[in-house]
């Protein structure tokens, strides 16, 4: 993937884990599923399974972006030359 294309879908990447409606409803997910995991018997290790999988896709969700958020920051201190970097550096 070009740089430039990885700095966009970074972007759109923070843009999505920052909207208000995500948050709320991945932390309506998360409660949801928590209150499940809690209510099921011990002995229904289906159950149990289940919400095991959906919490760790709701992670895995999660994790996929910001992975691609921290590709995006690799990206753009790639385009930042050595001569560029020295004058950030040293301009504090």
């Amino acid at each position: 993937m070009e740089t430039y294309d990885t700095i966009v879908r970074a972007d759109h990447a923070k843009a999505l884990l920052d909207n208000p409606l995500w948050v709320e409803i991945s932390t309506a997910l998360r409660k949801s599923l928590e209150v499940q995991r809690l209510a099921v018997k011990p002995t229904d290790i289906d159950g149990q399974t289940k919400l095991i999988l959906a919490e760790q896709v709701l992670n895995q969700f999660e994790t996929y972006l910001r992975h691609a958020i921290q590709d995006g920051t690799t990206a753009q201190m790639q385009l930042v030359t050595p001569q560029t970097f020295r004058e950030r550096v040293f301009a504090r």
